[in-house]
């Protein structure tokens, strides 16, 4: 009996035993390999019954650097494949090598950070994150700085975003896209390893206000937040 054929209801349970969306599937969007499964790039109508079951099983990673895809952002890539569905994503990670002088790799020192969001139950949704290889890089004060990144994330995506959006609060695209510009914001403003390295008074001040304008920043890119700090 054909596929089509068949009451809608039975092709969505028959879907979920496919292994190309299966539950807890882990993706990664990464150059030369196919963002969907072929089931959905099938035919149209097949595509618009299976999408939405791909993006609400599957763990997303997303390497977010401006140059880490060949043929454009990646993240918006990424947005624009998925389209309406990126609603019933359930679980994202976004990472981000910080600004260098050339290619990032590990054996040269150069580090990345990460930020992970996951749906833990129908009205609630939880934003971590933090630097890699060194799960906490003290050096450059990065690993302050991912801090305080999440706690503007938190305030704005999840308390004031999320949160308010009903008793099942569903993922937007400009969630992402402004997540995505808070990491570009830190990974381009990385401190001087010796920059704050002075214990004096005068030196424990200069990397407050750093971090003041840099958190100041973060929530620009939130008009409604606009001027403020975290509290």
């Amino acid at each position: 009996m054909p596929l089509d054929t068949l009451p809608v209801e039975l092709r969505l349970h028959i879907y979920e035993y496919l292994p190309e969306l299966r539950v807890n599937r882990h993706e990664t969007v990464a150059p030369h390999t196919p963002l969907t499964p072929g089931i959905c790039r099938a035919s149209t109508w097949l595509r618009r019954e299976t999408l939405p079951i791909y993006a609400r099983n599957a763990h997303f990673g997303i390497q977010a650097d401006n140059n880490a895809y060949p043929k454009g952002d990646r993240v918006q890539i990424w947005l624009n494949t998925l389209n309406d569905s990126v609603k019933h994503v359930q679980s994202f990670q976004l990472s981000r090598y910080w600004v260098t002088n050339g290619p990032p790799t590990r054996g040269q020192g150069h580090v990345g950070f990460y930020i992970f969001f996951e749906r833990r139950s129908e009205d609630r949704w939880k934003v971590s994150g933090g630097t890699y290889p060194l799960v906490y890089d003290p050096r450059a004060r990065r690993g302050e700085s991912v801090l305080r990144l999440l706690r503007v994330l938190h305030q704005t995506v999840l308390v004031e975003g999320l949160e308010l959006r009903g008793e099942a609060p569903q993922l937007r695209r400009e969630d992402v896209e402004r997540v995505a510009a808070a990491m570009d914001l830190i990974a381009s403003r990385p401190f001087a390893s010796n920059a704050f390295a002075d214990q004096s008074e005068e030196g424990r001040d200069a990397w407050s206000k750093a971090l003041e304008d840099l958190e100041s920043d973060l929530y620009a890119l939130w008009p409604k937040w606009s001027g403020a700090q975290a509290s």
